[in-house]
Formats: structure tokens, sequence, C-alpha cells
């Protein structure tokens, strides 16, 4: 039976959803297997470039999203210039933390969406703080007849 006949025939049979929900744990499982492969190598190619700080802004809804903003700091809280010193590109970076994003957090960017911030401290305590705020549509209904 080919997916179009399948599409004709109405909704998936439980077993085709249950294939899909596995599909997407599955899915869920890499990106947070790609974070902890891949984000210590990252935090010794920033320590090694004098940051200190990384806080990264995400922000999405409607059905996209997107890392907003990067600020690399020393441990003075000043900026910290990358041009040249990182062995990764920025765009390695996002991908980790859009993975871990979506790991934590599935489909964070569909319909209201979500906001949040990662804070992450490359010092000794290797400290990674992530703030995820949910948005939703809420209303309150009154009703009334007569007088």
């Amino acid at each position: 039976m080919t997916q179009s006949n399948r599409l004709s025939e109405g909704p998936p049979t439980l077993s085709v959803m249950s294939i899909s929900s596995d599909s997407l744990a599955r899915y869920e499982r890499e990106r947070l297997e790609n974070v902890r492969r891949n984000l210590p190598e990252a935090r010794r190619h920033l320590q090694e470039a004098g940051v200190e700080h990384v806080h990264i802004d995400y922000d999405g809804c409607g059905d996209s999203g997107c890392i907003e903003n990067i600020t690399y700091t020393d441990g003075k809280g000043s900026a910290v210039d990358l041009a040249g010193k990182l062995a990764m590109t920025e765009e390695q970076l996002k991908d980790l933390f859009y993975d871990l994003t979506q790991a934590r957090h599935p489909g964070w960017e569909n319909n209201d969406g979500a906001f949040g911030e990662f804070n992450w401290d490359l010092t000794e305590e290797d400290a990674l703080k992530h703030t995820h705020n949910d948005r939703f549509t809420d209303y309150d209904t009154t009703e009334h007849e007569g007088l």
C-alpha cells in the first residue's frame, strides 16, 4: 500500500502513531546525545579563547524559532572578541543549543511558542543554567441570561 493510498483511507492507526512517537523519541535522544558528546569540546575551545561565560537567548512561535543572541564574556564581564580565536563556528555552537532546547522542550517553536535563555559558566564549576518559558493562550468565559 502506498502512502498516498494510506492517506485517503482516514486517520492513521495506533501502530502508525506509535512508530511516529518512537521515531520522535529517538530523534530527541539523538539530539541530547549530540550535545553530551560535543559540548565538552565546545567548552574547551571557548575557554582557550578566553571566554568564561556564555549567554544565549532564544525565541519561537508560529512554527518558527531561533537563537536570537549569543554573548561571550571573560571573568570581568567584558565582551570577548572571538575573531580568529575559535576553532569552531558560532553556527556549530548554536546547533548544540538548538539540539538541547529541542531535546528538553520538543516543539518549543510551535503555536504560541516559547522563549528562554542559557547561562553557561565555563569556569571550574562548569554550570549550565537553562530557563525556559512556554507561552499559551488562555481565556475566561462568562455567560449571562436575562437581567
